[in-house]
């Protein structure tokens, strides 16, 4: 059963600087943070696992991290659960508590849970000393260090808590598609994606390589910043969360044999399969203060996809798209014989089992720092946010010497099938005139601080000049 409990940081800080476990977590990273490179339990060696620019020591188990497939999770599951023994060991070593758990970040919640947590914009700790929790710009972005409130379309987990499968198809999945363990260029999950992607991308200030610029928005530096951690045990979270709903992870003897190797408090590798990992409380040892997974159970429908026959194209965009910052409108051209199947009364009958967009070829020489939301907009211009698109990732897309499928670029399937009946249900849904529009998202200012909103507005402006190109924007149905 389980021992330790992780907890949600902003209801432990209750609006305070400082509390005993986020200053347990400050001052294990310091002692981390001194440990020699080569020792597996030091700072830069953990955060290398994930991904790194250096020069691996022999044999070190380093640049692994597995991201656009069914691996995502249960890797960063593992990868979580081993750092956190190497934590709590530093904390107990530091006359910190035994019980010592990784707290998370719930960036779902409104005002002020929806703000980087409070430790981690303080530059001393309470004995003022320097807090290694603490990272000025370009580290981060200026606007997050400031206490913006982050976009509620890229904290949301409602759309990946709605998937009803772990991979597709049809559709994104949950957990991401299947296939061999790789670094990038598989199928993104849509937990993966949304949240995941756009917190890295909107926390991580301005791309430059090597680690000069912004840790989280770049794989190879993004486990250098401590809020990584708390970020990646809320998507650890999640996942429970979305097994709590009666769902089932994979049983494929691919996925449950699948092993990777990770160091423990004594810096021992330690092989491990995904089968080990899929219960945290009897496995593990550890849970989430969370309570409402009884609610969400209650409330989500459980019942599975009707069929698996391959989505039929219905619509198309006829050019490139570039994004630059700016707000951009995509009409789609209907295929001949789709408009009858995508009628208003289709869709309330229920013709369609699943109506899906893909936005295709998404390239850039490198992450721009932007999110982009993804807005299916009727012709009486009433939206509907479908998804997002970020690039955390896609300079690995760009590396010939790195292992991904197809051409350089990546893809986003985003389940459209409730935006489309809403849009019905209001009398807007018109299948021959369909338009997708692109708005780059951007953080808000707290409560009383409007004067401060030019910031975010600067940021993006900021990154007009990186611009992202879209080969194709494809609606698909699955019937």
């Amino acid at each position: 059963m389980a021992t330790f409990t992780r907890k949600d940081v902003w209801k432990v800080n209750q609006n305070r600087p400082w509390d005993p476990l986020t200053e347990a977590y400050a001052k294990a990273v310091t002692v981390m943070q001194a440990r020699p490179a080569t020792d597996p339990t030091s700072w830069s060696f953990q955060a290398a696992i994930h991904a790194s620019y250096g020069q691996a020591p022999r044999g070190a188990q380093w640049n692994q991290c597995q991201h656009q497939s069914w691996y995502f999770l249960p890797w960063h599951r593992m990868y979580l659960y081993f750092f956190e023994r190497i934590v709590r060991a530093a904390v107990r070593t530091a006359g910190g508590p035994n019980d010592f758990a990784l707290p998370y970040w719930n960036y779902s919640e409104p005002f002020p849970s929806n703000t980087l947590p409070q430790p981690f914009r303080q530059a001393r700790l309470t004995d003022g000393k320097p807090n290694p929790l603490f990272l000025r710009p370009p580290r981060r972005t200026q606007s997050v260090v400031n206490g913006f409130q982050l976009p509620s379309e890229i904290t949301s987990d409602a759309s990946a808590l709605a998937q009803r499968r772990f991979s597709g198809p049809p559709g994104p999945g949950f957990g991401g598609g299947k296939r061999s363990p790789a670094h990038f260029g598989g199928s993104v999950g849509a937990l993966e994606q949304t949240p995941h992607n756009d917190i890295h991308v909107q926390i991580g200030g301005t791309f430059s390589g090597q680690c000069q610029g912004g840790y989280m928005i770049d794989p190879s530096c993004a486990a250098l910043d401590p809020i990584f951690w708390l970020h990646h045990a809320n998507i650890d979270r999640l996942w429970n969360r979305w097994v709590a709903q009666g769902r089932q992870n994979p049983t494929d003897a691919a996925w449950l044999t699948q092993r990777f190797t990770f160091y423990d408090e004594d810096g021992n590798p330690i092989t491990i399969a995904c089968a080990d990992v899929v219960n945290t409380a009897t496995q593990l040892e550890y849970d989430y203060d969370d309570a409402t997974q009884q609610q969400i159970l209650e409330t989500m429908d459980t019942s599975e996809p009707r069929g698996e026959r391959p989505p039929e194209l219905v619509a198309a965009s006829a050019r490139e798209v570039d994004l630059k910052g700016q707000p951009v409108s995509v009409p789609l051209t209907t295929t001949a014989g789709a408009v009858a199947g995508l009628s208003s009364d289709a869709v309330a009958a229920g013709a369609p089992e699943g109506i899906y967009l893909n936005v295709e070829d998404i390239e850039a020489a490198e992450n721009p720092g932007v999110v982009y939301g993804v807005y299916l907009e009727s012709a009486a211009h009433t939206r509907r946010h479908v998804g997002n698109v970020s690039l955390f990732g896609v300079e690995a897309m760009n590396d010939p010497d790195r292992v991904h499928d197809g051409v350089p670029g990546f893809r986003h399937t985003f389940d459209i099938t409730g935006a489309v009946a809403s849009l019905s249900d209001a009398g807007e849904w018109d299948p021959a005139t369909i338009t997708v529009v692109f708005e780059p998202l951007k953080t808000a200012p707290p409560p009383g601080q409007e004067p401060l909103a030019d910031l975010a507005s600067a940021e993006l402006q900021e990154s007009s000049g990186k611009p992202v190109r879209i080969g194709r924007v494809s609606m698909f149905v699955a019937r």
